[in-house]
């Protein structure tokens, strides 16, 4: 009998929960290969909370992290999550969008976008590391 190794876990891949007050929750990963200076600021702020801003195609986190443009890109889809450099601050994209300013991908929303269609404007967002 052999036994299987282990499955190797992601390196590039950090789970995360987003939380908001009595609306719920949802699952975001943050990927390292996508911008690896921004992801691992990112990840060494964790947890954090943020009051939030809602646009008609995201939702902002303010937040304080200080990193320039990597690898950017102004194409977004639902679900991604990117980082604007120029404001600090983390945005997550509730449809398809095309951005003016260049922003960093950093991650994707794996379930529970909705949350982020019913925040309002003052609500605070607790993202922390996902227990293994």
């Amino acid at each position: 009998m052999s036994a299987e190794p282990p499955a190797a876990g992601s390196v590039s891949r950090i789970e995360c929960v987003a939380s908001v007050g009595g609306k719920g929750t949802a699952r975001v990963s943050f990927y390292r290969h996508l911008a690896p200076l921004t992801v691992n600021s990112v990840v060494r702020g964790l947890p954090f909370d943020s009051r939030v801003t809602v646009y008609p195609a995201m939702v902002s986190l303010f937040t304080q992290l200080r990193v320039g443009v990597e690898k950017p890109r102004t194409q977004f889809s639902r679900g991604d999550v990117a980082f604007l450099p120029s404001a600090s601050l983390i945005c997550v994209f509730l449809g398809n969008a095309k951005s003016e300013r260049p922003l960093n991908l950093i991650g994707k929303v794996d379930s529970g976008v909705e949350l982020f269609d019913a925040i309002r404007p003052g609500d605070v967002v607790r993202i922390s590391a996902l227990a293994v």
